[in-house]
């Protein structure tokens, strides 16, 4: 993945608040799977999913960011 930032402190802010905000996502999906609120489960996971991959290069994003 190329950088956005030309700046690497410029892209290592962004990296960390991204990543960041995947945790808050994550955390939040576990406490609605512990309320057994399946639908929201789904959508938080899926954000944090979302936010993680394309910082890690997880499938599909690792295909879309060449």
């Amino acid at each position: 993945m190329k950088p956005i930032f030309k700046n690497h402190s410029l892209q290592n802010i962004f990296v960390l608040v991204v990543g960041y905000l995947g945790l808050i996502f994550l955390r939040q999906g576990f406490d609605f799977w512990e309320d057994e609120e399946w639908f929201a489960t789904a959508l938080n996971g899926g954000l944090a999913y979302a936010l993680f991959g394309s910082l890690l290069g997880f499938p599909p994003f690792n295909k879309l960011f060449k």
